[in-house]
């Protein structure tokens, strides 16, 4: 459990310093910067927020870094030259793979029904944060995925042109397999195991036995995905980037066979969430890796509250005992009194600093 956090030019934060409890309520207007300090724990945890943004906004504007320390944990940010991260564990440097998940955190906030809504990106998003923090070899892979998907597409743009040989594709085709074969299984593993914990989840929270929850995995590829990229290269090629991979895959939930992002009320959504989220936690203590640390995950709640009815409400203040918590809030009310009674409390009425 951690003990204290640390904030230094981070966002709108230039020096902030929290001692933490197991529930800890954050309370303040809205523009005090509450969003932010609960955006560091997810950088500590893992190394980006959980905003979509870019990672320099993170830095106070009138600074060129910052840096979060949490008990043993440090994250350190620099914009110039370019963007430098760098992290420690108990003062010693480490890889940023085996930092990542040291700390594991699960993010709710209203924003969270985008993994249900938005675009596929956001799914991927999702799985991809939460896999990363159990597993080293699926960040590792990510990684490199990365760079030979950006290296096979210059050199389609290249040959697009005329600069190159398209048979020097082949090269990169097999580089590109390997790492994306990696994520396939992973996501499609993590999936299954929300399967089993999601639908039983969501009658408790719904208390209707009759609503059936599903999640599918879906790839946009059919067969080996190496003759796919081969029949598909001059597509690829007119088009200037890889159409076929685990960056296209996509997370379906569907209610009653019915695509939830299009057919799902604003109730069954918040309930998919929840019953999301609580699944998300479980995935999370049963990888724990011991090499890492072994730490419970962190709950982090976004203004929460306010967003659901008093038997949600039950529903996550049973889970968040269980958990050590980070809650912000504009208003007390909206928190359960159970948890006011042994909440450390933090006050805030704007940017410390």
């Amino acid at each position: 459990m951690l003990k204290t956090i640390k904030l230094e030019n981070f966002r709108s934060h230039k020096k902030t310093e929290f001692k933490l409890g197991h529930t800890n309520i954050v309370f303040g207007p809205n523009g005090a910067g509450k969003t932010n300090i609960l955006e560091a724990f997810s950088v500590l945890s893992f190394c980006r927020s959980f905003r979509m943004d870019d990672k320099r906004n993170i830095i106070n504007i009138d600074s060129e870094y910052c840096r979060v320390v949490g008990d043993e944990l440090e994250i350190f940010m620099s914009r110039m030259p370019r963007l430098i991260l760098k992290v420690k564990i108990k003062g010693t440097p480490k890889k940023l793979a085996d930092f990542v998940g040291y700390l594991p955190a699960v993010v709710f906030s209203p924003e969270t029904v985008a993994v249900i809504t938005g675009a596929p990106g956001d799914r991927r998003r999702f799985l991809d944060i939460m896999i990363s923090q159990v597993d080293r070899g699926y960040l590792t892979a990510l990684s490199n995925f990365k760079k030979i998907r950006q290296q096979r597409n210059s050199l389609l743009q290249n040959i697009s042109k005329g600069l190159n040989d398209p048979e020097e594709l082949s090269f990169w085709d097999k580089e590109f397999c390997r790492e994306a074969e990696i994520i396939s299984k992973k996501r499609g593993e993590s999936v299954r195991y929300l399967n089993k914990q999601v639908p039983t989840i969501y009658k408790q929270i719904s208390d209707d036995n009759k609503d059936i929850i599903s999640l599918k995995y879906l790839s946009n590829f059919e067969g080996d995905l190496l003759d796919n990229l081969e029949r598909g290269r001059q597509r690829d090629i007119a088009y200037g980037g890889t159409i076929y991979g685990p960056h296209r895959d996509d997370l379906i939930f569907t209610l009653n066979n019915q695509n939830m992002a299009n057919f799902a009320s604003r109730g069954e959504l918040k309930s998919a969430i929840l019953a999301l989220k609580m699944a998300e936690l479980s995935y999370l203590e049963q990888n724990r890796n011991e090499e890492r640390g072994g730490e419970k995950p962190i709950l982090l709640l976004d203004d929460i509250f306010s967003e659901f009815d008093s038997i949600r409400r039950d529903h996550l203040a049973k889970l968040i005992l269980q958990y050590q918590s980070v809650i912000t809030t504009t208003e007390k009310e909206n928190v359960p009194e159970e948890l006011l009674k042994e909440a450390n409390i933090i006050e805030i009425k704007g940017p410390i600093g």
